[in-house]
């Protein structure tokens, strides 16, 4: 008797997009072209254990990619991305959407973000680490001599982490040990009590507040390099609002040290570990950056041979479409020349892409540096 399992129907899905969506051809440096498609909403968005025992822990293996997101890297390291960490974007979207129930068009816009940014449209694939040799550059090397993957700094990977350095400042793509330590440090001052883990073990409001100002503050000061435009400035407060709201247990919504560890350190699910039981979407994680970053309002700016200088306001209309104006500022401009199949994949990742912000991806077009 066939058992209906999620790996099973996740599996099905696969093929039957793929029977959907047949490769329409090579081009001339030899890429098979695969054609994207927003996949359907999730049907079933409650509460549940994660991982179920279809997706066990496996550790990565020395050709196995890992980057600077510990929630995609506990993704591949349970099989809900591909283990090798070279991921399409449906695969990206249907991940975050199994292991952390995160909403659809949320889903969409950061997957869309990170293939246009880092990864390989033609193809439909990224590393979510480095360079990856499963993800040629672009045809025609439009965007540069290599597809860099997520972990190459800008577009996605950027200044102010909470557990990486500063590009200028040493290693920026790996988890660093003496940077969670500060972590923690703040956690002791700032966090709440667990009868389970003890005192000043829970991860707060009032801890990302602080401890993100704090890392902004040592930046600012240590890396006369810093850039932080209005788009990182947000994502960098998103991905702090991303901890305080797909990283608790949904069954009480608290993020403790264990918790926080096991994300961050271990890259791997907690035991008895449930995602929370609703969707997280767009405005809820804007909503939340925001309340982090009231606590100390920052204006986003650059290290000018280590004086800080303000960025020039973008005045688009509000913060959202500002932010979207920033991200498209960064992606290469060249995306704008291509055609036949490649434009179809482009204007389908720019438009999942501009969904969230509410703004017309036919208007707002990339204009960055090819290769940047």
């Amino acid at each position: 008797m066939l058992t209906i399992t999620p790996a099973l129907l996740l599996a099905a899905s696969a093929f039957l997009r793929a029977q959907a969506n047949p490769v329409a051809s090579f081009n001339s440096d030899g890429q098979k072209f695969v054609k994207i498609s927003v996949p359907p909403f999730p049907t079933d968005t409650s509460l549940k254990v994660i991982p179920d025992s279809a997706h066990p822990f496996v550790a990565p293996g020395p050709n196995d990619k890992r980057g600077p997101c510990p929630g995609l890297n506990t993704l591949a390291n349970h099989g809900y991305l591909p283990h090798n960490g070279v991921a399409s974007f449906e695969q990206l979207i249907e991940g975050v959407e199994e292991g952390y129930n995160m909403e659809h068009d949320l889903a969409s816009a950061l997957s869309a973000l990170a293939i246009l940014g880092r990864g390989n449209a033609y193809i439909n694939l990224v590393s979510i680490g480095g360079v990856a040799e499963q993800v040629p550059p672009l045809p025609g090397k439009i965007d540069g001599p290599t597809a860099g993957g997520l972990a190459k700094h800008g577009r996605f990977e950027g200044d102010v982490s909470q557990t990486r350095h500063d590009i200028g400042e040493g290693d920026y793509q790996n988890f660093q040990d003496d940077l969670y330590d500060q972590f923690l440090t703040y956690v002791g001052r700032y966090g709440g009590d667990s009868a389970v883990t003890g005192n000043a073990t829970v991860v707060t409001l009032p801890v990302l507040q602080e401890y993100k100002y704090h890392r902004f503050l040592s930046e600012q000061a240590s890396d006369p390099n810093l850039q932080f435009s209005i788009a990182r400035m947000i994502i960098s407060y998103d991905e702090a609002a991303f901890v305080l709201n797909f990283f608790p247990n949904g069954t009480d919504n608290i993020i403790d040290t264990t918790i926080l560890g096991s994300f961050f350190r271990n890259q791997t699910f907690p035991y008895n570990w449930h995602r929370r039981g609703e969707p997280g979407n767009f405005t809820f994680i804007q909503d939340a950056a925001a309340e982090i970053l009231g606590a100390h309002p920052l204006v986003p700016g650059t290290n000018k041979n280590g004086v800080w200088t303000p960025d020039a306001p973008l005045n688009t209309g509000n913060t959202f479409t500002d932010v979207h104006f920033n991200i498209m500022q960064s992606l290469s401009s060249s995306l704008n020349d291509v055609t036949g199949d490649l434009k179809t994949n482009v204007e389908t990742l720019l438009a999942a892409l501009a969904k969230p912000f509410g703004v017309d991806p036919t208007k707002v077009r990339p204009s960055g540096t090819p290769g940047q």
